[in-house]
């Protein structure tokens, strides 16, 4: 039988193999996340600043397109991106 130090041994070895191919998979899976933001990105800036170029000078009240999309300080407005998710199945 195998003593308790063995068996401590050999369990922990066995934790740290498993966190090792856990954390082989959270860097693929970091690698896929940065993939999809370097295809992503270059898109987004695109379309920003062609909505700057079509729309730049239009005003929205008191504030004007280049003034919500370049930080909108000290002005009360909110630039976002709405979600295209099912109401009933979610995500």
């Amino acid at each position: 039988s195998a003593s308790a130090s063995t068996m401590f041994a050999r369990s922990f070895a066995r934790g740290v193999a498993a966190a090792k191919q856990q954390g082989v998979a959270q860097a693929r899976t970091m690698s896929s996340l940065k993939e999809i933001l370097r295809a992503q990105v270059p898109i987004k800036q695109a379309e920003l600043k062609e909505l700057k170029e079509k729309y730049g000078g239009e005003s929205l009240g008191n504030v004007t397109v280049d003034q919500c999309i370049g930080g909108a300080r000290s002005v009360k407005c909110m630039l976002w991106e709405t979600s295209l998710l099912d109401a009933d199945e979610g995500i």
